[in-house]
């Protein structure tokens, strides 16, 4: 083994639902893992984070993990819909916003006269408040006592790094990633950014693989036997994107899915995007635009199949609910994605026989119906990478193959892609990803009569049931 190699990584995953820390071998493979559920609160402020898990498992965690493999490098990884923000001693002047909560109506009308337009940040305004814009705007007008307090407002995945090692930086992926703090067109700070007075608590960028500090006592415990170096870290969806680069692929469209479903193309050009499909960038690593469209996939397929979420479903029922016309129309959560107006419209046209495998086929085909749309909005053309729950769906894998055609559909056998690709950062040298294989499957599209027409069909009934 290389000696400039790290012994352990240990990746710090703060996700929505749980944490997570995942020990990688120097080959990038995972070793071990420790989790538990993260917590969040009604209020008041808001609906919000409780860092207290997060912080007791990482210092439960760390020296365990250490104890298999020293733990050379630390990377902070999680998702791009929360702030910190801090006050003169670090503390968090205002608790950390959880993204699902909504702010007053008054607070998103008078944020939307004066959010950046879609030219400057490409990106829509978001539901509830996962645009970290319309969060700093409701606390500095709802909350002026704390917002006054505030001296650094950092990403979420930046505070992971601070509560380890003790620094505060910027991180591009992270403060990138569908915020209306960046002016992706031309750089630096957002116009409300600027004039919103935010910028002045931005601390200075560092590269997602950067060192930014060592592991504090708290974390090591009594014998930890590695170096305990902390990164920037990198914004989760991101990470998962840069896996597939560090497997020296060049030309695809991704399909990351879980909770949310998003589509990242590698040749799409920002000024394809459009506002209204919920089309966006993400930035990489190395600072260039990525073309992104998301849809609620994940809660989506849980809503419409209901109780028969944990169903198998198959393709024989697809072929039956397609024969008979039965259509499942969008949208069936407050995120249409890729079909705007349909927030809440989601309803089922036909009759379904009652049984949990034919409600989670729907479900399956419904999810390809919508995903194709994601893939249009993005310019796909090139070979499409399912990962995550769905990339284990045959149901939803063959009917997108087909719908796809003749474009190649291939299934990823990474379960963790976004774990996996934050340990890449501990592996970078000189600026260049290492290069870590990965095994694609092929699909076979699905034979399914008549399925063109039937798409065709619910694209026109989906148009219809907009408001």
């Amino acid at each position: 083994m290389p000696q400039d190699l790290p012994r352990g990584i240990a990746v710090a995953d703060v996700g929505y639902t749980n944490v997570k820390v995942i020990l990688f071998s120097p080959g990038g493979k995972p070793v071990a893992e420790r989790k538990a559920a993260s917590r969040h609160i009604e209020g008041p402020p808001y609906r919000h984070i409780d860092p207290a898990p997060m912080v007791d498992l990482l210092r439960r965690a760390l020296p365990e993990l250490d104890a298999i493999l020293p733990v050379d490098v630390v990377v902070p990884c999680a998702h791009g819909a929360a702030l910190a923000c801090l006050d003169a001693e670090g503390n968090l002047a205002l608790p950390v916003m959880d993204y699902t909560s909504e702010a007053p109506e008054e607070i998103v009308a008078d944020y939307k006269k004066i959010m950046p337009p879609f030219s400057e940040s490409f990106c829509p305004l978001l539901p509830m408040t996962i645009t970290h814009g319309l969060q700093l705007y409701w606390q500095q007008r709802s909350f002026p006592q704390g917002f006054a307090a505030i001296r650094t407002v950092i990403p979420w995945i930046q505070y992971v790094g601070f509560v380890l090692g003790g620094k505060s930086v910027t991180e591009i992926t992270s403060m990138s990633c569908q915020t209306h703090l960046v002016d992706v067109a031309h750089g630096g700070p957002s116009s409300l950014a600027k004039r919103q007075g935010w910028a002045k608590f931005f601390p200075p960028f560092a590269k997602a693989w950067e060192e930014i500090g060592t592991l504090k006592p708290e974390f090591r415990g009594r014998n930890f036997r590695g170096r305990g170096a902390v990164l920037a870290g990198i914004h989760d969806s991101t990470g998962n994107y840069m896996r597939y680069r560090a497997a020296g692929l060049s030309d695809f469209t991704l399909l990351s899915s879980g909770t949310w479903t998003i589509c990242f193309d590698t040749t799409t050009t920002v000024d394809q995007l459009r506002e209204e499909y919920d089309t966006s960038t993400n930035t990489d690593i190395f600072g260039r635009n990525v073309a992104t469209s998301r849809f609620f996939g994940g809660k989506e397929y849980e809503v419409l199949a209901g109780d028969a979420a944990e169903a198998t479903p198959s393709l024989a029922w697809v072929r039956d609910l397609v024969a008979k016309g039965v259509m499942a129309l969008p949208s069936f959560t407050g995120s249409p994605g890729p079909m705007p107006g349909t927030a809440h419209r989601g309803k089922i046209i036909g009759a379904l026989s009652g049984g949990k495998e034919e409600r989670a086929s729907l479900a399956s085909l419904y999810c390809a119906l919508m995903v194709s749309e994601q893939l249009d909005h993005v310019g796909s053309r090139h070979d499409i990478i399912v990962d995550g729950p769905l990339s284990t769906n045959d149901t939803f894998l063959g009917v997108l193959a087909a719908l796809r055609a003749p474009q190649a559909v291939k299934a990823s056998d990474l379960r963790d892609g976004t774990t996996a690709g934050a340990a890449c950062l501990a592996l970078i040298r000189d600026g260049q990803l290492p290069n870590i294989g990965l095994t694609l499957k092929p699909v076979e599209p699905a034979g399914i009569a008549g399925l063109k027409a039937y798409q065709a069909q619910w694209k026109e009934n989906a148009h219809a049931n907009r408001g």
